[in-house]
């Protein structure tokens, strides 16, 4: 699962809207991925900010509360390299000339 689909899914299982803390898992423990090690964390902060989703950012070992104050700094900047690549938010494409979402028959009948 992408960062951006964590919080979608998280988002879903609140209802659609932003609810509860998010807690992302498996990341910033080990580098055994071919994308940076701190893009999981800076990716999550930036699509649970989009939504308006409280996330928090527990190092690892460190308790806290959902319900109290939470662990919301970007920890990991301090011991990894900048990221080469930023958020990449989705593109908005646009349809084509003369058509809108509701002439598009995906059914293709």
């Amino acid at each position: 699962m992408t960062p951006e689909e964590g919080v979608r899914a998280h988002l879903d299982l609140q209802g659609g809207a932003p609810h509860g803390a998010l807690l992302p898992i498996h990341w910033g423990t080990f580098n055994l991925a071919p994308h940076a090690w701190a893009e999981p964390g800076e990716w999550t902060e930036d699509a649970a900010g989009e939504a308006g989703q409280a996330v928090a950012f527990p190092q690892p070992g460190e308790p806290f509360e959902p319900a109290g104050k939470l662990p919301v700094e970007p920890w990991w900047r301090a011991v990894s390299a900048p990221i080469a690549h930023p958020w990449r938010r989705p593109r908005v494409v646009e349809g084509v000339a003369g058509t809108s979402k509701g002439d598009l028959d995906l059914a293709g009948g």
